[in-house]
Formats: structure tokens, C-alpha cells, sequence
């Protein structure tokens, strides 16, 4: 996927801002800027929806970028697409400081949800079911298994 996000940037821009969805989305990011062949600036975001296996519907921020992403080629970088209304959330209001680009890298896309959000570039999709490891957790457990599994 790195060398895919570098092709799609090679005639726009030698560098980015990359920007990690925090917690989940940690090893994925990590793994993924060290293959992307451009200069790469990191920032992160962290926000909560999940209380368990259950999304809340609402989306507390806890922390936001620290750089300036004005007229920037921006790439956020999520581990999973559920629903789609903490990508949703954080996409619109990144919108509002007007990157000159703004594409996301997504590890997983759950199939069986209607999100209308464009990942544009995904690792692989999974059918409706709750998931752990390689960053993702279940009430803040497993996410240091070197492997992304289901949870019975």
C-alpha cells in the first residue's frame, strides 16, 4: 500500500502529512509511512467512540493535530471503517482547513455497512464481525497481538 500511496502522490508532491488515528490505528501507521517513499510528516488525532464491542454514536476528540495541514496533501490513516462517523467526523473537520488533498488509508472496511465514506486505498475488507489485535482492542485489551483476529 505504500508503494500505491507513493505512485498516486509521485507527480503532485515529494512530501505529506500523514495522520494516525489514535489508539487503534498505531501499528498499522507505523509499518505503513516507513514504505511510502516520500517525505512524510506525522501528526495524530485521537478519538473514542467504542465502549466495549459497541459503537456510543458519538465521538469524543482527545486529542488533535499539532501540525498545519493549509493546503497540505494530507493522508489520514485508520484502522477500521465501520460505520463510518469517526472518519466521517474527522474528514469533515479536517476539511475545514482546506488541505490540497485529503485521502485515506484504511487497514480494514467492514462490507456489510453502507458508510458512503471513499477509502482510497485499502488493505482488505471483512465480513460483520468484531475484531482485535494489530492495534485494534477490545476495552483497551489486545491490541499488541501481531495479528488481526476475531472475537468470539
Amino acid at each position: 500500500m505504500g508503494r500505491e500511496i507513493g505512485e498516486y502522490y509521485a507527480d503532485k508532491t515529494d512530501s505529506i502529512v500523514a495522520i494516525c488515528v489514535l489508539k487503534g490505528s498505531i501499528h498499522f501507521f507505523s509499518e505503513l509511512v516507513l514504505n511510502i517513499p516520500l517525505n512524510v510528516m506525522y501528526s495524530f488525532v485521537h478519538v473514542s467512540s467504542y465502549v466495549g464491542s459497541s459503537s456510543t454514536g458519538r465521538i469524543r476528540v482527545n486529542s488533535w493535530i499539532d501540525v498545519p495541514v493549509s493546503n497540505e496533501y494530507v493522508l489520514l490513516v485508520e484502522d477500521i471503517v465501520d460505520t463510518g462517523n469517526t472518519i466521517r467526523y474527522i474528514m469533515k473537520y479536517l476539511q475545514r482547513y482546506k488541505p490540497k488533498d485529503l485521502k485515506l488509508a484504511a487497514l480494514i472496511e467492514k462490507k456489510a455497512h453502507d458508510h458512503g465514506i471513499n477509502i482510497d486505498f485499502l488493505g482488505f475488507q471483512i465480513e460483520d464481525r468484531f475484531v482485535v489485535g494489530y492495534g485494534l482492542d477490545y476495552d483497551g485489551r489486545f491490541r499488541n497481538l501481531p495479528f488481526v483476529g476475531y472475537k468470539e
